[in-house]
């Protein structure tokens, strides 16, 4: 080979080297090979290098690769494909679903479920669209979303938890609340206060028995499973996620009251105004309280994450921020969270993992009631000034000054002639004594300051193929401290109603499970099963302290006092000592069968009752895996369940959390006594013991089908439920001569039954357009079984506004009780009608039910009940291009709630609205409305629960701005919320802490939230 071949050769080889090792972009979309949807998050990596991206929000993708290596595509759900790269400028990858896979993603409880073959009542709800709702807790955002679990807004103070209840109200004197599950461990509720919806994978409800019963004495009244995102093998992925909007509150018209609007009806019937009329008009004020004390507010979050890792370490990392300034005035709740989330492999068999997350939130609190608030008139100024100073009556309030609250007193004895206060004779126009509405609030602190510190810890060891041993320790820390603080002007009392709270509570909860994990697949057999022991002990210490004597707002400490009024502290713990087990069998994917067993032992029960058991069954037949099921072309799937089970509750709610934990011992507290004009100390007992108390009992059964139509055009559920819970801890009466009134005992029964149904559809389906829809909707009907010495028991909530529920068997165990009205008193009987302004008669004629002429307690009847017939929620979600949104409505009807605030904001005990007992007929007949359905409210509503509309830049111009993905959205909620015709109040949601025995019980209610946000979501 002579020399210039020889450089030619050379020279060509080095080309086709240099050539086959240069780097080219490479730029594709992976789909899914069933119905051509983009999948977004698809893991793209560069076999044996550590290059690697993942798809946006339309599929797309593009890496850098060099000819000869090898592109890998995986995604959850999808067999792997690997793609040999060749030259290719462009590589368009479709994913086939792997059946094994897709199936291994709902969480039950201490595992996981192929979906295919659950056979309890679990609905799963993914977080996808869920972190655009702007809520402060993530338990709102769950509105709607599942059939069964009804979701109430109890409280329109940020950062207070909404009521939920899965499946009705199962519970008398204990919790009625669901249990709460993260990555595992059981929690208390308040946990979900700290937890940022920006880290939540997913959530899972486990509705009847048979699901629930692993969890044992906690299963009672459902789980909610919430497990956090975890990081994933591939490049480092970095998100940041942000919203921030203005919400306000929704105002009641029935409750807008101007001096005007009284005027013009005074001068239509009489011709003319009065004195107090005038007198109004002159002062020149005219306002709705409620502008004043609903002032809205913004909400705005920020979420940080890092996610990433390799074949055998994935972490996660996410770091939260959250203000709410929420809708009354002095609200506001802000929120720190922090997760670190490490999974390690150290070898085939060893695999160890932790989970920490420390959080604080600082919440001040609205430091009062809206309905004592916003009764005052609208004539009163909130500050006097150069025009309402003049009216003051200086004889009586000679301090008073511009700048200073204004009260209704200030204003009485004016003289309307000489247009001056006099001593006394003038015209009144006052109705209370009370201090400004501001000032109640305005010169009040209340603070909750709350720290957690969540952890987790595992270590699993694959004993043998199938067979894996895991431990753990978990465990959570709880400190919160409140303060409240109400300062001189607080009250009409002035100084010596001024006074300093101070608490502190310490919680310290710890778990070590230790489970042995079995799955196994022979054939046409599939068996997965799970043992294990649990260990919990929760420890608590709280103190409090009352200052008392304060004479100015200088110094708000406890030193500060003149009086230690109050002081007390206490410690208690509580331990549960569980052994559980479940087996899940499946034959040829058809025929499919689970068991399960729990045995809890709990402290707070005595030695003969401290255990109790909980096992379950659950069969389901996947009907159309058979043969003959095949030909029915558009019936494509149908499953048939069955479950039964049996859940315990071991809540109890005396009021006092150290009888709580030791109801089962005869307990005494620390008291003194005069003895011979001598303060000794003593004892005194506090409970009565009973130590054959033992777990509240809930039995379950639950028949349901579910089915796909049209290749799963249409798909959904239909569950029946029947829920029995019987030996409740109740209140049972005892003699006197115990020195008790009551004792605890497991008497009663409790029945709650009812209709879930799902429905989802996949409209339009394009490659431009697809147009989802879901529809749900569950219908519940609660029962009173028994309630042993107490059936029939009358009770009230407020012994100065004595209305009045009754616990009936036969009906729902609150129910509201009273007469019924049978017309109003007209005007011209009243003694001043237009005064105060806005003010409506406390009285009303009522109906004699058993016509006997007189209206006793024999014309009582019940009167209806605060649990709704139905509940609904239809959500249409859209994708247009790079557009997408949603909507949903959601729904209530038939609950109805006493509304006590009317007596309030329509001065119902206000003398001048009294009817004349000298020219008013048939008085006899006459009740207050208070005892009368008059107050009895329909609280059915309709809301457009959320609107979201968002649009994704472009994957090109992403890529531009060396982004992966950037998402713009706003979105609102509550936008349009429709109240029944006859309902007063600011929520009808909203329900005052009370008992189970007097539920429904409102005062006009804290206000629904209508919020709109604009938001940001960015991957890179």
């Amino acid at each position: 080979m002579n020399l210039k071949f020889k450089s030619i050769f050379i020279v060509a080889l080095l080309f086709c080297v240099a050539t086959f090792a240069q780097e080219v972009t490479v730029k594709g979309t992976v789909t899914s090979q069933t119905d051509g949807e983009p999948i977004l998050g698809a893991n793209i990596i560069i076999v044996g290098t550590k290059k690697g991206t993942s798809t946006d929000f339309d599929g797309n993708y593009q890496i850098k690769v060099k000819r000869g290596e090898v592109i890998q595509v995986s995604y959850l759900g999808f067999k792997t494909r690997t793609i040999p790269y060749a030259g290719q400028k462009r590589i368009n990858v479709q994913l086939t679903e792997d059946a094994a896979q897709l199936e291994e993603i709902v969480i039950v409880g201490y595992g996981t479920q192929k979906k295919s073959h659950l056979t309890g009542a679990i609905s799963k709800v993914k977080t996808e669209k869920l972190d655009q709702i702007a809520v402060a807790r993530v338990d709102d955002a769950l509105v709607g979303q599942v059939s069964g679990v009804n979701i109430q807004a109890t409280e329109g103070e940020a950062g207070s938890a909404p009521t939920i209840r899965i499946r009705g109200t199962g519970s008398i004197s204990g919790s009625s609340d669901p249990a709460v599950v993260v990555d595992g461990v059981v929690v208390d509720a308040d946990f979900l206060t700290n937890l940022d919806m920006n880290d939540i994978e997913s959530f899972e409800i486990l509705k009847d028995a048979a699901s629930g019963s692993i969890y044992g004495s906690r299963g009672a009244n459902g789980v909610v499973i919430i497990t956090t995102k975890s990081g994933k093998e591939g490049k480092t992925k970095f998100s940041y996620n942000t919203f921030t909007g203005f919400k306000e509150a929704r105002q009641s018209s029935k409750y807008y009251f101007t001096v005007a609007e009284t005027a013009r009806k005074e001068m239509a019937a009489t011709g003319s105004i009065s004195d107090q009329t005038r007198y109004k008009q002159l002062i020149g004020v005219d306002r709705d309280w409620q502008d004043v004390i609903f002032d809205g507010g913004m909400i705005e979050s920020h979420s940080f994450a890092a996610r990433g890792g390799n074949e055998n370490t994935k972490f996660s990392i996410s770091l939260g921020y959250q203000k709410d300034e929420g809708v009354l005035l002095t609200d506001e709740f802000k929120k720190y969270s922090m997760r670190i989330k490490v999974d390690t492999k150290l070898n085939k068999k060893l695999s160890f993992g932790a989970n920490i997350s420390p959080s604080y939130s600082d919440r001040r609190r609205f430091d009062g009631s809206t309905h004592d608030i916003l009764r005052q008139t609208p004539w009163l100024p909130l500050y006097h000034d150069e025009n309402t100073i003049k009216f003051v009556n200086t004889f009586k309030y000679p301090n008073v000054k511009i700048g200073d609250y204004a009260t209704q007193r200030h204003f009485d004895d004016f003289d309307l002639t000489t247009m001056m206060p006099v001593p006394s004779g003038g015209t009144d126009i006052s109705n209370t004594s009370n201090t400004n509405p501001a000032a109640k609030v305005l010169e009040r602190d209340r603070n909750d300051y709350k720290f957690k510190l969540f952890g987790s810890f595992y270590g699993k060891y694959k004993i043998m193929k199938g067979l894996t041993f895991k431990t753990s320790l978990s465990g959570d820390f709880g400190n919160t401290r409140r303060d409240r603080w109400q300062g001189v002007m607080a009250s009409r009392n002035g100084a010596a109603a001024a006074q300093l709270d101070l608490s502190s509570e310490n919680r310290i909860h710890y778990v070590l499970d230790n489970l042995l994990t079995y799955s196994k697949e022979f054939g046409k057999h599939e068996i997965n099963a799970v043992a294990g022991i649990s260990r919990e002990k929760w420890n608590w210490d709280f103190e409090s302290s009352r200052g008392t004597g304060y004479e100015s707002d200088l110094i708000k400490t406890i030193s500060g006092a003149t009086l230690i009024a109050d002081a007390q502290s206490y410690k208690y713990e509580r331990s549960l000592q569980s052994y559980l087990g479940r087996v899940n069998y499946a034959f040829d994917d058809k025929y499919l069968i689970s068991l399960s067993f729990r045995r809890d032992g709990f402290s707070s029960f005595g030695p003969q009752q401290k255990y109790g058991n909980f096992p379950s069954a659950s069969v389901g037949w996947t009907v159309s895996k058979e043969n003959f099921f095949k030909e029915l072309d558009f019936f494509n799937f149908l499953k048939l369940r069955f479950s039964y089970g049996t859940t315990g509750n071991p809540s109890l709610r005396t009021g006092d959390p150290v009888v709580d934990s030791y109801p089962y011992l005869s307990l005494i507290q620390g008291s003194t006594a005069v003895i011979d004009n001598n303060v000794v100390g003593g004892f005194n007992p506090i409970n009565i013991e009973n130590p054959n108390l033992q777990w509240e009992r809930s039995v379950e059964m639950n028949p349901a089908i579910d089915f796909g139509f049209f290749n799963n055009r249409i798909s959904g559920s239909i569950d029946y439920y029947q829920r029995t819970s019987d030996k409740l801890l109740l209140f049972n009466p005892v003699s006197a001569t115990t020195g008790f009134t009551e004792a605890i005992s497991n008497l009663g029964k409790v029945r709650n039954s009812g209709f879930e149904f799902e429905l989802r559809t996949r409209n339009i389906a394009k490659q431009d357009f697809k147009w989802n829809s879901t529809f749900i909707a569950s219908r519940n009907k609660n029962e009173l079984l028994d309630f042993a010495d107490s059936d029939g028991q009358i009770q009230n909530v407020d012994t100065k506004r004595a209305a009045e529920w009754i616990n009936s068997v036969g009906n729902p165990i609150s129910s509201f009780y009273g007469w019924v009205v049978d017309k109003d008193i007209p005007l011209e009987f009243l003694n001043n009608p237009y005064h105060p302004v806005g003010a409506e008669a406390q009285d009303v004629y009522v109906r004699d039910l058993n016509g006997d002429g007189l209206i006793d307690d024999d014309d009582k009847t019940i009167l209806g009940n605060p649990y709704p017939d139905l509940v609904w929620s239809i959500t249409n979600e859209f994708k247009l291009g790079n557009f997408d949104g949603s909507f949903m409505f959601q729904g209530s009807h038939g609950a109805e709630v006493r509304n006590m605030g009317d007596q309030y904001l329509f001065n119902h005990f206000n003398s001048r609205q009294d009817f004349n007992t000298s020219t008013t007929p048939n008085q006899q007949f006459i009740k207050q409305k208070i005892f009368t359905n008059d107050i009895i409210q329909d609280a059915s509503y309709i809301a457009l629960r959320t609107v979201n509309l968002g649009y994704t830049l472009d994957s090109d111009a992403a890529a531009k701005l060396n982004i992966s993905k950037l998402r713009f959205f706003v979105s609102g909620q509550n936008l349009m919320y429709l109240t029944a015709s006859d309902y007063t109040g600011f929520n009808p949601e909203s329900i005052n802490t009370t008992t189970a025995t007097t539920y429904g019980y409102q005062r006009a209610g804290s206000p629904i939230n209508r919020t709109i946000t604009l938001g940001l979501n960015i991957e890179f």
